[in-house]
């Protein structure tokens, strides 16, 4: 075997199958929550590729902050926030309030436009006002700049959806959990958006040592 070996992004499924159970224990060590990692699984794949690698570094390979950072040319403090942030992300995203998209469409469709339901949509995919600008401009196909969303217009209308649904909730109980979404998204803003980091980016460029 080669003294060698290539940092790939992996396919999602491979890495859920390198977790046995020793390696979830120490997945859960990772995190540092009462949670088993079963309930954890679903959210793997919605973390930026990087991420992953990482964790798979850490947790299967048992790397630690130190070595791995070796391996990117970085410093230990760089790996230890990107694990930070892969922690918070997949928090978040555990305790995201469970809704699909097509309950909003059912659900919000008479207290909101459909410019506004996809903001709503949008923001619960990327917590971020710039990108879901970025993809409504791209659905609705805005190039005037009269109608073009941006960053500013976005923070108006979820705060605007926000607020309607918090006085709608007081007298429908049904738009409560609705509030609740949003509320926590906007506690949690632009955390799943990912910062490029050219240290990060090498793909398969980045070569490390398995054994060192």
């Amino acid at each position: 075997m080669n003294s060698h070996s290539v940092l790939k992004s992996m396919d999602f499924s491979e890495l859920d199958a390198r977790f046995s159970n020793e390696n979830a224990i120490r997945y859960g060590e990772f995190l540092n929550e009462s949670i088993g990692f079963e309930d954890l699984r679903p959210f793997l794949n919605r973390l930026p590729p990087r991420e992953y690698d990482l964790i798979e570094l850490y947790c299967v390979y048992r790397k630690n902050q130190k070595d791995i950072a070796k391996m990117f040319g970085v410093t230990q403090g760089a790996i230890s926030s990107r694990l930070s942030r892969a922690k918070k992300r997949l928090i978040f995203l555990r305790d995201l309030p469970k809704i699909t998209e097509e309950e909003i469409d059912q659900d919000l469709s008479k207290l909101f436009e459909e410019t506004e339901l996809e903001i709503i949509k949008f923001m619960m995919q990327t917590t971020c006002q710039s990108k879901t600008a970025q993809l409504l401009n791209e659905k609705f196909n805005y190039s005037d700049e009269k109608k073009k969303m941006t960053q500013v217009k976005v923070r108006h209308r979820f705060e605007k959806c926000l607020n309607k649904l918090d006085e709608e909730s007081k007298s429908h109980l049904e738009f409560k959990k609705y509030f609740h979404l949003l509320k926590y998204i906007k506690k949690n803003l632009y955390l799943l958006h990912e910062v490029l980091l050219p240290h990060f980016s090498r793909g398969n460029a980045a070569v490390f040592s398995m054994y060192t």
